[in-house]
């Protein structure tokens, strides 16, 4: 596994590298979250604009210690108010046997509709069958919530998180994170 933490960690890279250079200004954003049961922290460039974005985040099941991390890159699209993303993520999953601990590459998207200049609803959903990821039968995850700006560069988010794989072979079917957050993020 060290060896896909390894090529996660250097695609990513290459992929900042590249935004960093590519002569669009990026937005950094920095975060976490925080549920009953399970913390979140995140960082990305280029989340806000339209064009590339890339972003790598981490979250961990306070309860029983099942986590996952990895990288995302997309393509931002501007429709009307609101911003359409597509992506592909590269993630990493540890659960709570070793025999549902493996990678896996989701696809999706998400929305994010602005109602005023400091108050918007966001919404995304990635999945991957068992042909875009090993040791599991699939995997998927949802995000959903509204995001409050009461003085920049702070942006609050509330919202509700679903992050979960299906066994294999009589693995059990596992919920990384289920459940409702409060988070907060800086935008630079």
């Amino acid at each position: 596994m060290r060896t896909n933490t390894i090529k996660l960690t250097v695609a990513g890279s290459a992929i900042a590298v590249f935004m960093a250079f590519s002569g669009q200004t990026q937005a950094v954003e920095l975060g976490a979250k925080a549920g009953t049961n399970f913390t979140e922290l995140n960082a990305g460039m280029g989340r806000q604009t339209s064009g590339l974005y890339v972003e790598g985040n981490w979250a961990k099941n306070t309860q029983n210690g099942r986590q996952i991390g990895g990288v995302s890159t997309g393509f931002n699209i501007p429709a009307g108010p609101a911003m359409i993303n597509l992506g592909a993520k590269a993630l990493y999953m540890q659960g709570s046997t070793s025999d549902n601990e493996g990678v896996a590459f989701p696809v999706g998207g998400g929305i994010t509709v602005p109602f005023t200049d400091s108050l918007a609803f966001y919404a995304e959903g990635y999945a991957a069958p068992d042909a875009l990821s090993n040791r599991v039968k699939s995997y998927s995850e949802a995000d959903a919530g509204f995001s409050w700006i009461p003085v920049a560069p702070l942006k609050v988010k509330a919202g509700y998180r679903y992050v979960g794989l299906d066994g294999t072979a009589g693995n059990p079917n596992e919920r990384i994170i289920d459940g409702a957050y409060l988070g907060a993020e800086m935008d630079f």
